[in-house]
């Protein structure tokens, strides 16, 4: 699969107006009885050409007891009890270790090697009647090598779920015990550096962590400013290297964030099998308000879901700074009728994209982008936050065949937007979409008077894409074409492998274009041009969203190509744009 459903963490928000059950508010409390969880499996995976360390079963014991009692303290500061995930263990009470011996010897197990070695774990846990993809797995590899005192990093470290299964990937070490994260004396090493024993165990236990995090359904978070005073680094941030630092006297640590507790809340590692685990959960926004108080944006209305939603995350990720562990978490409670008032704090000037995110009660999650920006005064475009909402309401009624709805709420947005209003022109293209004019004829049919031409409305000679459909003009599930935050009515989706080819029969002189990388994709690509089968222009590997340009000579060419092409490590959110393609005479 190569869409939106995959991305580490996110579910696009299908935003519905009607057969979705009003809110209902699940209030957690630290004297609730859950059904207790069922245990994470932990494997101990050993490449071909070495043997396991001594004494893992003991020293992970420890390592992992200490990564529990971190998430049970934090779940109970947060104030949902002393409640963490469990650990399999035997009838004599002892860490059970699934060890798997790899068909390849360590050097054949690289950094981007994750479902390599997943795969491998998978077919040895089925020949035990075990499935792999409903579990959550802690994945110990012995996949970090020493030479010359420097410990080196071959294998995978990642982790990825849903908040219900999912896998972690490891290092093991002789060095690695929680017992040592106290330790100041020499023999570590990271970062290409010596360091303490406590700092190595620092590391590579916050690393753990962090890593089960992801695969508890965990996005990056970034802990406040007045957090970083008083408690140190959120853990899904940057905290995965201070964990356990104040016990040498060295920072503040590391702490369980609000934003990453209240996920956990009903997540299954934590919760159990709550009911109707397996169903998907759906969202609405039916009021939305934004205000600037005290220095805070709040954002306040009602929100429905089914099943009900009891609470309300988001991330404020800043758009100039590339990555999301940046992205500074929020949380809000629902109040049973669906009220909810969400605070968002540490504005600073510049562009932003707001991550809402439903919290529902069996565990499931929703999540609307919204993209706005903080003026030099530190004043944000409440205005956008407002009618984002409202537009993906549109989008979704548009989604499921209800053209009058959807043309409704892009109308009411039109109504309530400044007209010069970056709103004003989505809404405006939305309605233009609901009722789109046919292709035009090819650039070679087109009559001389035509001194330039769009190639977005324009017939294909041939047009395929990687993934979903040939569109012109929009991207998958109703999403506008954005790269870096700016809004392009015009454009191609060029999910990678794509290929869009254009009969120009000889009668145009220029062709120029915009390119980049979807702001919902995070993939990797590469823009391609071709002109009768000579190549015209190789971007470099494009990883981040900022919107490039390409122009170029086609004077006497017969047929244009624009190519976009996975840049070597898969498919995966690879979601090209060509924004606003366009031959000039």
């Amino acid at each position: 699969m190569n869409g939106p459903r995959i991305f580490r963490f996110t579910l696009v928000l299908e935003l519905a107006t009607h057969g979705i059950a009003s809110a209902v508010h699940v209030a957690p409390s630290s004297s609730e009885t859950l059904v207790r969880p069922p245990p994470i499996r932990v494997v101990y995976f050993v490449p071909s050409d070495v043997e396991p360390l001594s004494n893992r079963v003991e020293r992970l014991d420890r390592t992992l007891e200490e990564v529990r009692r971190f998430y049970r303290d934090g779940m109970a500061a947060a104030g949902y009890g002393p409640v963490t995930f469990e650990l399999e263990r035997d009838s004599a009470g002892r860490l059970v270790l699934h060890e798997i011996r790899g068909r390849y010897p360590m050097e054949a197990y690289g950094r981007n090697d994750a479902a390599k070695v997943r795969r491998e774990v998978a077919a040895a846990l089925a020949s035990r009647g075990i499935d792999a993809d409903r579990e959550l797995l802690l994945i110990v590899q012995v996949l970090l090598r020493w030479e010359n005192g420097r410990a080196i990093e071959v294998g995978p470290y990642v982790g990825s779920g849903d908040g219900r299964f999912g896998t972690a990937h490891v290092y093991d070490d002789e060095r690695l015990d929680a017992a040592l994260l106290s330790s100041t004396e020499p023999g570590g090493w990271y970062g290409g550096r010596p360091c303490s024993i406590g700092r190595f165990n620092t590391h590579y236990i916050g690393g753990i962590a962090h890593e089960l995090g992801h695969a508890f359904g965990l996005p990056h978070d970034c802990e406040t400013e007045a957090d970083r005073r008083t408690r140190g680094r959120s853990l899904m941030g940057g905290g995965n290297h201070t964990y356990g630092e104040e016990r040498r006297g060295e920072g503040r640590g590391t702490f369980l964030s609000s934003i990453s507790a209240m996920q956990l809340r009903f997540a299954r590692p934590f919760a159990g099998d709550v009911p109707n685990a397996d169903r998907t959960a759906v969202a609405d926004v039916p009021e939305i308000r934004a205000a600037v108080t005290n220095e805070r944006l709040v954002i306040s209305g009602v929100v429905t879901g089914s099943p009900p939603v009891w609470g309300l995350a988001a991330w404020n990720d800043p758009a100039w700074i590339s990555g999301d562990y940046d992205a500074v978490g929020w949380v809000a409670r629902v109040a049973p009728d669906g009220r909810f008032t969400l605070e968002i704090g540490d504005l600073k000037p510049g562009r932003y994209e707001l991550r809402l995110r439903t919290i529902h009660s069996n565990g499931r999650r929703t999540t609307l982008r919204l993209n706005y920006a903080v003026d030099t005064n530190g004043t944000p475009d409440t205005a956008s936050i407002v009618g984002s909402v409202k537009l993906a309401r549109a989008v979704a009624a548009r989604a499921r065949g209800d053209a009058a709805a959807a043309r409704r709420l892009a109308s009411d947005v039109l109504a309530e937007s400044p007209p010069q209003h970056i709103m004003c022109q989505k809404a405006a293209h939305l309605i233009r979409l609901l009722d789109p004019p046919p292709p035009g004829p090819s650039p070679a049919e087109l009559p001389e008077t035509e001194r330039s031409a769009e190639l977005s409305t324009l017939a294909f000679h041939h047009a395929s894409v990687g993934w979903d459909r040939v569109m012109r003009d929009e991207a998958p599930e109703g999403a506008f074409i954005e790269i870096g935050g700016d809004f392009f009515p015009r454009g191609l989706w060029a999910h990678a492998n794509a290929l869009h080819r254009f009969d120009l029969g000889g009668r145009w002189s220029r062709f120029r274009a915009r390119y980049g990388l979807h702001d919902i994709g995070h993939g990797s690509v590469v823009f391609v041009v071709r002109g009768d089968g000579r190549e015209l222009f190789r971007s470099e590997i494009v990883r981040d969203h900022r919107a490039r340009s390409v122009e170029l000579d086609v004077r006497g060419l017969r047929e244009l190509e624009l190519i976009v092409e996975d840049a070597g490590d898969g498919r995966s959110s690879d979601w090209g744009i060509w924004a606003e393609p366009t031959l000039e005479r």
